[in-house]
């Protein structure tokens, strides 16, 4: 494939990266993060970095998500498109501050 074939696919790439819905347009209802110990929850070998559960109630419904930040970036156990993780990138920036 030529560079000029590759350019223009990363630039496509990055339009559809940037007018997809980030993942903390959510309609969730009340929404509690909590921060989790990684090296208790993961095992003393884990490269997470930041552990996060989220907890969603919808209509009187639990859903539960843990949220990862290791060497591979932000992602949930449902995908890396979840909702939840929006949530812990704004908690973890937050308590960076």
């Amino acid at each position: 494939m030529s560079k000029v074939k590759r350019a223009s696919m990363r630039a496509v790439v990055r339009n559809i990266r940037r007018r997809t819905p980030g993942p903390t347009e959510t309609h969730l209802g009340s929404v509690e993060v909590r921060e989790l110990d990684p090296v208790r929850k993961c095992g003393p070998g884990t490269s997470v970095r930041l552990l996060y559960r989220v907890i969603e109630r919808v209509d009187g419904e639990l859903i539960n998500h843990l949220v990862f930040f290791d060497r591979h970036g932000w992602y949930c156990e449902h995908g890396r498109t979840c909702p939840a993780v929006g949530l812990a990138r704004k908690r973890a920036e937050r308590l960076a501050r």
